[in-house]
């Protein structure tokens, strides 16, 4: 568990070491947060409005669908952000996921791209603004708002997330500075994030 002083320290050291992540911070002290935007690819070709549009104007003969085009329909931008989760005294994953025109895609959407590493139970269940498979007692993924931006975003609940680290930092070397300790916990707990996500 973190404190918010904690959090922030841990953040900052983290991207020290992993430069692709930049510590952003926040009008209000102790609400900054971790970003980075990473692209993915959609699995399959999940009829979008967007290719859609594509297939309807190369069907009319309007214009030619340049491999840029297609490429372009194929793309996603995720913009991922690691904030304090006040709650529960641990990191939270926040991320917004969008198609190359800046739209957000919806939830069955974004299971569909190479952000998630993994295939779905075959008994999840989901609606617009959570994902939940049977065995957990909260949903796995829910939207709501960020801490600090205060927009809808998707997160991972984090109600486990310190049990979690926890059993892999009893591995860990004793031996360890503050400052390794920190950067280690934030990432074994990227690598359970990394089990559904490509992060």
């Amino acid at each position: 568990m973190f404190t918010r002083d904690q959090f922030e320290r841990a953040c900052q050291v983290f991207a020290k070491k992993h430069s692709q992540w930049k510590w952003a911070s926040a009008r209000n002290p102790g609400y900054g947060y971790l970003m980075r935007t990473t692209t993915h690819m959609r699995k399959s070709f999940v009829q979008t409005d967007e290719l859609a549009e594509l297939v309807e104007d190369l069907e009319e003969g309007v214009e030619v669908i340049t491999s840029a085009d297609l490429a372009s329909s194929l793309t996603v931008n995720v913009v991922e952000n690691i904030v304090y989760c006040a709650s529960f005294s641990v990191p939270a994953f926040y991320f917004a996921v969008h198609n190359s025109s800046g739209a957000p895609l919806p939830l069955n959407e974004i299971i569909q791209t190479s952000f998630f590493k993994i295939s779905l139970p075959k008994d999840a269940t989901s609606n617009d603004f959570a994902l939940t498979v049977p065995s957990g007692s909260f949903p796995l993924l829910s939207q709501g708002d960020h801490p600090t931006l205060g927009a809808p975003w998707w997160y991972f609940h984090p109600c486990e997330t310190d049990k979690a680290v926890g059993e892999f930092m009893k591995e860990e070397d004793q031996a360890l500075c503050e400052d390794e300790r920190l950067i280690r916990w934030m990432e074994i707990w990227l690598m359970i994030v990394g089990n559904v996500l490509n992060v």
